[in-house]
C-alpha cells in the first residue's frame, strides 16, 4: 500500500496524528453521539425503567452519565495530548507494548461482537418487515452484502466515520420523535415518564441495582470509543465538549426514548410474540429486548428507516474500533503489521463467523463480563497517567517514543486480573448488584500499592540495559 494512499485512508493506527489532521470538535462530537445512539441503548432505556420505574431508572442513568463523562474527559485528554489511540494509550500507561494485547483481545472481541449482533439487530428487522424467511442462503447473501456496506464506509478513516453520524444523527432523532408521536395512542406521555416497577416481584433496590448495572457498564466502553476519536482534536476544551455531548446523546436522549417508545409498544410488542404461540413470561422478555421488531410494528415503513439511521453510523463506528484493536493485537502480540485496512476486512469477516458460528448466543455472557473488564481498564490508565506520573512524578507523562515502552507493565496485569475477579465474584454471588463500584476502586488502590512498591515492569530487549 502505498504512502499516499495510508494518508488518505487517515492511517494513524500505530502513529500520533499529526497537528494538519486535527479536526473541528463538532465532527468528532457526531462520531461519539452516533456511537451512544443505537438500537442497544433504545433496549437498555426500555429495560431500566421496566425494571427500576422511569425515574429510579433515570436516576440509574443520570449516575452513569457523570461517572462515563468523567472517564471519557479524562481518557481523552491523555488521547488529545499524546495523539494515540486508546490501544496505544494502554501500552504507555497501562499493560506495556506485549501486555496490551491482552487488553487489545478484550476490547477486539467486544467491539467485533458488536459489530456482529447490531447486524443480527437490523437484519432480524428487516427480514420481519419485508417477510423473507431467514433460511441460511438469505441471510448468507444479505449479511454479506451489510457486511461489504460497512467495510466500504469505515474503510476511509475517521472522516467518513463523521461524516456518516453527521447526517443519520439528525434523521435519527426526528424519526423517533416522530416514532413517539405515532405509538401515544397506545398509552398517555404523562403515564410514559411517571411509571413504577413494571416487574412483577421486583423491589425498588433489586431494580435500581439492575438499571445501575446495565448503565453504567457502558462508561468504560464509551470512554475507549470516544478517546480514539478526540485525538483528532484541536484542544482540550474540544475534548471536554465531545465527551458531554457523546454522553448526553447516550444517557440523556436515546435511553429516553428508549424508555417512552419501550413503554409505549411493549404491549403490542408482546401480543405478536403470543401469537407467534410464545408462553407469557417469554412473550414479554421478547417484547423488551426486540426494540426492532417494536419500531417496525409500531411505525412500519418509518420505524425501519429509523433502525437504519440508527444502526449504519453505529456499525460504521464499530468496524473502524474493531480495525484498530486488531492492528495494535496483531502488531504486538505477532509483529504483524499490514495496516488499518486489511484489520477492517478481517474485523468484518471474524464479524460474520460470529454471526453464523450462534458465537453471539455466548457474548452476551461476555459482555458483562468485559464490561467491567473495560471500567478497570481505564481505570488503570487514569491511576497511572494522572496520580502515578501526574501527582507521584513516578514516571513521565507523554509518549515520547513506543520502543521505549517497557514490553509487560506486569501491576497493570495484574490489576486488570485481581480487580475484575473480585467484582464478578461478589456480582455472581449476589453480594452485590454492581461489580463496577467493587471492581474499580480496588483497582485504583491495588495499582498504586503496586505502583509504590515498584514492581519492575519487563523491558524491551534492546532497552534491558536502561533498568
Amino acid at each position: 500500500m502505498s504512502k499516499n494512499l495510508e494518508n488518505i485512508m487517515e492511517d494513524y493506527s500505530l502513529e500520533a496524528v499529526p497537528a494538519e489532521m486535527r479536526r473541528p470538535w463538532k465532527e468528532l462530537a457526531a462520531v461519539g453521539a452516533g456511537i451512544g445512539s443505537s438500537l442497544a441503548v433504545l433496549l437498555t432505556g426500555g429495560l431500566i425503567t421496566y425494571m427500576a420505574g422511569f425515574w429510579m431508572g433515570m436516576l440509574a442513568a443520570f449516575i452513569a452519565f457523570l461517572v462515563s463523562t468523567f472517564f471519557t474527559i479524562s481518557l481523552g485528554i491523555i488521547s488529545f495530548r499524546d495523539g494515540y489511540s486508546s490501544n496505544i494509550i494502554s501500552r504507555a500507561y497501562a499493560f506495556g507494548t506485549r501486555g496490551s494485547a491482552f487488553g487489545s483481545l478484550i476490547w477486539a472481541f467486544m467491539i467485533i461482537g458488536f459489530l456482529g449482533m447490531e447486524s443480527v439487530l437490523i437484519g432480524n428487522s428487516l427480514l420481519f418487515y419485508f417477510d423473507i424467511e431467514p433460511t441460511f442462503s438469505v441471510k448468507l447473501i444479505f449479511y454479506l452484502i451489510m457486511t461489504s456496506i460497512w467495510i466500504v464506509l469505515s474503510l476511509f478513516g475517521n472522516k467518513l466515520v463523521s461524516r456518516v453520524a453527521e447526517i443519520m444523527i439528525p434523521l435519527l432523532f426526528l424519526m423517533l420523535l416522530f416514532m413517539v408521536y405515532l405509538l401515544m395512542n397506545n398509552g398517555s406521555l404523562l403515564e410514559a415518564i411517571t411509571h413504577g416497577i413494571l416487574i412483577p416481584n421486583m423491589t425498588v433496590s433489586q431494580g435500581f441495582a439492575i438499571a445501575l448495572n446495565a448503565t453504567i457498564v457502558l462508561a468504560g466502553l464509551l470512554a475507549i470509543v470516544v478517546a480514539d476519536f478526540t485525538r483528532f482534536s484541536k484542544s482540550s476544551k474540544d475534548v471536554v465538549k465531545i465527551s458531554v455531548v457523546s454522553n448526553f446523546s447516550l444517557y440523556g436522549v436515546t435511553m429516553v426514548f428508549g424508555a417512552i417508545i419501550t413503554y409505549f409498544g411493549y404491549q403490542m410488542t408482546m401480543d405478536y410474540f403470543l401469537n407467534q404461540g410464545m408462553d407469557p413470561g417469554a412473550a414479554g422478555m421478547a417484547a423488551i429486548t426486540n426494540p426492532g421488531i417494536m419500531l417496525v410494528l409500531g411505525g412500519g415503513v418509518w420505524g425501519l428507516l429509523t433502525i437504519i439511521f440508527s444502526q449504519s453510523k453505529v456499525q460504521v463506528g464499530n468496524s473502524y474500533e474493531g480495525a484498530l484493536a486488531l492492528v495494535n493485537l496483531f502488531d504486538t502480540g505477532f509483529n504483524w503489521r499490514p495496516g488499518r485496512a486489511v484489520m477492517v476486512v478481517l474485523a468484518n469477516i471474524i464479524s460474520l463467523l460470529f454471526i453464523f458460528g450462534n458465537i453471539l448466543h455466548y457474548i452476551e455472557a461476555f459482555l458483562t463480563f468485559g464490561s467491567v473488564l473495560l471500567c478497570v481498564w481505564v481505570t488503570i490508565v487514569l491511576t497511572d497517567y494522572y496520580v502515578i506520573r501526574g501527582k507521584m512524578k513516578i514516571g513521565k507523562q507523554g509518549i515520547e517514543n513506543l520502543a521505549n515502552i517497557p514490553s509487560v507493565n506486569w501491576k497493570g496485569l495484574l490489576t486488570l486480573v485481581v480487580s475484575t475477579i473480585i467484582g464478578m465474584v461478589f456480582y455472581q454471588l449476589n453480594w452485590f448488584g454492581v461489580p463496577f463500584i467493587i471492581a474499580t476502586p480496588i483497582a485504583f488502590a491495588l495499582y498504586t500499592g503496586l505502583s509504590l512498591l515498584k514492581i519492575q515492569s519487563t523491558m524491551p530487549e534492546e532497552n534491558q540495559v536502561e533498568i
